[in-house]
């Protein structure tokens, strides 16, 4: 277990220049004020710790009726009671075209939903150098069933979105760059036709649950698991990850030191922010896949989302409400806690994007408690990217409470 601290001073071995922060101009905000009014005068009446969802919400957005339905069928399919039918979620290592966390969430969450409309059992083969069950363990079915009690069943492998691996099967690769021509293909496709062998192994970095809400093919399914209320996209992935995961007695005791080292005040609301500069050295020019262009927006964003906040809710201070960052670079991390002392907390955990290389211990632990304290967040300042969005989705959060950081929506 490693150690949290709430850093609010700078490493003295390291040196900020003026450029480092003012690196840009700022971007103009598109949009108009979002009426966060509604969602402002509930805040905090529909859930009693940060981290518990209500079982009424739960019911709403996720339904009941085919979980219990399904979890029959994997049973009965794990001890032969049913014909041999099994998806599976694999993962094959480093750059096989999993990408980071909140792009194996996303894949995971429209597989497991693929799986349930397919009347297929689904299984999870995480497959790198630290087991994801020794932080999450399944909850309603057992996706972590062993693939060598399946070596005598017939297999088709598939490959659904980008992957560079030497054993990536680029014959069976579909739409590699573009996810909209993946969408198109999913949409127009019987999917039950289409996975014919009784064991498919399929890598995917993308989340295209929302498809199947209009499928035909799944129309009897769908319309019991699809989350009907409006800026909801994103809430089937907390839906399907309250059904598959359960958090570790360990990492449920790791979380709750990392939660209360925050030193948040109860019952006060909480901006998330994540800022996803890329896979390089986000302060070097020559950085690959860059993706913020100027993390300064995200600060100047969060402000006029609290000033937003206080307008609606005038009973809470500006000094109470606190920012939580999520990133993956350090010196990031590092300007803001010097820049906004008072304002900016964050988690000293080890920074690592597990696309880019095989996780440590201590780097896959950190990346899930940026995750869930992320989501725990009220109102979000985000990136364009997966982490981001899953985020978003874990505690069943509303569109409306969130905005992209280099995109603000907020304009007082």
């Amino acid at each position: 277990m490693i150690t949290m601290r709430f850093p609010r001073y700078m490493l003295p071995d390291i040196v900020i220049t003026k450029n480092d922060f003012n690196s840009g101009g700022l971007v103009r905000s598109p949009r108009k004020l979002s009426k966060l009014g509604r969602a402002l005068s509930s805040y905090g009446n529909d859930k009693d710790s940060p981290s518990k969802i209500p079982k009424k919400q739960l019911k709403l957005l996720c339904g009941t009726k085919w979980q219990e339905d399904y979890m029959k069928l994997h049973r009965d399919m794990l001890n032969n009671r049913r014909p041999p039918k099994y998806l599976v979620y694999f993962c094959g290592g480093r750059k096989f075209g999993c990408g980071g966390y909140g792009n194996r969430l996303g894949a995971i969450t429209s597989l497991f939903y693929l799986a349930v409309i397919t009347g297929r059992a689904f299984l999870i083969d995480w497959n790198t150098t630290v087991p994801i069950e020794k932080y999450l363990r399944p909850r309603n079915i057992q996706w972590d069933f062993p693939m060598s009690k399946l070596r005598h069943l017939k297999k088709s492998y598939h490959y659904w979105g980008k992957g560079e691996h030497e054993f990536v099967n680029k014959d069976s690769q579909r739409s590699p760059v573009n996810f909209n021509l993946f969408r198109h293909w999913l949409e127009d496709t019987d999917m039950g036709s289409f996975l014919d062998s009784p064991l498919e192994i399929v890598t995917s970095l993308w989340y295209f649950a929302p498809s199947f809400l209009q499928h035909k093919f799944a129309e009897r399914v769908a319309s019991e698991i699809g989350v009907k209320v409006r800026g909801h996209r994103y809430s089937l992935i907390g839906c399907a990850f309250d059904f598959l995961f359960e958090r570790t007695a360990e990492f449920e005791r790791t979380l709750s030191i990392a939660r209360e080292s925050l030193n948040l005040k109860p019952n006060i609301p909480r901006i998330g922010i994540h800022i996803r500069m890329g896979d390089g050295n986000a302060f070097h020019p020559a950085s690959l896949d860059r993706r913020t262009t100027n993390f300064n927006n995200f600060f100047t964003c969060a402000r006029k989302l609290e000033r937003t906040i206080i307008k609606w809710k005038s009973n809470f201070s500006r000094e109470d409400i606190k920012w939580f960052l999520a990133t993956d670079t350090l010196g990031v991390k590092q300007v803001a806690l010097k820049t906004y002392p008072n304002k900016v907390v964050s988690l000293s955990v080890k920074l690592e994007h597990i696309n880019v290389r095989e996780p440590s211990v201590e780097g896959l632990q950190g990346v899930l408690l940026d995750h869930f304290l992320l989501s725990e967040s009220d109102y979000f300042v985000l990136s364009d990217s997966s982490f981001s969005k899953t985020a978003l989705g874990m505690n069943f959060h509303s569109l409306e409470h969130s905005t992209f950081g280099d995109k603000c929506k907020y304009i007082t």
